[in-house]
């Protein structure tokens, strides 16, 4: 039950990670053997449900290479809920801005008098009743990582990072761009600036932090400028790029 994706980051040993939309167990089953410290089963930009991340889970824990991470669709304890009773501990939470939002984050993953997380004494998560010490050591298992992906909470980063429950933070530079006014543009002198700023402002708070950059260049920057967990791409642009490519070598 030890959370070691958690142990890993919080110790500063670099974690490189793929994104995986592709909702299918069969490829969750291909990733899950190349050996990346995590995969990312995203919730919120793919056709996923709790059905789904579940069954691609087991199909990549049953590698035993990657740590299983989830992006609920949005900050939601409703969400959140059925995905921990699955088994489920470790979430990267989309769209935090500030301290009030984190503390919701914080909250649907914990137990009253903490949180609001609902109780259930059998389920997946803990081994369908089996492991009795689970109310006891889930809450220090839980990794939770609010993703940061506006100017506002660039800006309440160290308000975010220090809300007790947080494990680490997540820049999301996509939707920072557009909310900066240059969607897409990765190579954006201002984007750049603000993410090292905040990187440095998290570091020195003792917190990790992470990014997904799909870029080769600039996933050795976000190494260089001291991002813990990097993801260094996703399985739905492997598939496009590597179809494509072969497609053209005869047509």
């Amino acid at each position: 039950m030890k959370n070691l994706f958690k142990d890993n980051i919080c110790k500063n040993k670099f974690q490189l990670g793929l994104w995986s939309s592709l909702c299918s167990e069969i490829s969750a089953d291909v990733i899950g053997g190349s050996g990346f410290d995590w995969i990312l089963l995203d919730m919120e930009h793919s056709a996923n449900d709790v059905k789904s991340v579940l069954s691609q889970a087991q199909a990549i824990e049953s590698r035993g290479n990657s740590h299983v991470i989830v992006r609920p669709a949005w900050n939601d304890p409703v969400l959140i809920k059925p995905l921990l009773d699955n088994g489920f501990n470790s979430f990267i939470v989309p769209m935090v801005n500030n301290i009030e939002e984190a503390k919701k984050a914080v909250s649907a993953c914990f137990y009253p008098p903490r949180g609001v997380r609902g109780v259930a004494f059998i389920h997946r998560g803990n081994d369908y009743g089996r492991n009795k010490n689970y109310l006891k050591d889930i809450e220090k298992n839980i990794c939770l990582i609010p993703q940061l992906e506006t100017r506002e909470a660039m800006k309440n980063c160290s308000a975010i990072a220090n809300t007790d429950g947080v494990t680490g933070l997540f820049i999301g530079p996509a939707d920072l761009s557009a909310d900066m006014s240059i969607m897409g543009d990765f190579d954006n002198k201002d984007l750049w600036n603000l993410i090292e700023k905040t990187v440095k402002t998290v570091k020195s708070l003792n917190k990790p932090i992470g990014t997904l950059i799909g870029r080769p260049d600039l996933v050795k920057r976000c190494i260089d400028i001291g991002f813990d967990f990097v993801g260094c791409g996703t399985d739905l642009t492997l598939l496009a790029r590597a179809a494509d490519e072969l497609k053209n070598s005869f047509k």
